[in-house]
């Protein structure tokens, strides 16, 4: 497994953790203090407000899951990969991600519909 798509498997389990605490650490330990993510229906800029963000988005979603589909590839510093929110039979939402990363930490993450 490489460092990229242990990020990205890190990503989703924060994103599905229901537990403050835990979803803290695990996106500390992925995201730069100056990160960003860039959603069609927010932006973050920096670790803590990401932090809120995803926090905010997670209640907002309920049990709902939000899944990593595939990853499609990566180079350089950047991976794309595909997501799905609800069960993967009948999704609620589905669409990509581009996640920049840098000296192991991701320094900008975009989300989008579709």
């Amino acid at each position: 497994m490489s460092d990229a798509t242990q990020i990205v498997e890190t990503y989703f389990k924060a994103w599905n953790d229901f537990d403050a605490e835990s979803r803290k650490a695990m996106l500390e330990s992925i995201f730069a203090k100056k990160a960003k993510i860039i959603d069609p229906d927010w932006v973050a800029e920096d670790r803590d407000a990401i932090v809120e963000a995803i926090g905010a988005a997670r209640g907002k979603l309920g049990d709902l899951p939000l899944d990593l589909t595939t990853i499609i590839g990566s180079h350089h510093d950047v991976v794309l990969y595909t997501w799905h929110l609800g069960p993967a039979a009948e999704p609620v939402a589905k669409g990509y991600g581009v996640l920049h990363i840098n000296d192991g930490v991701v320094e900008t993450a975009y989300n989008f519909f579709g």
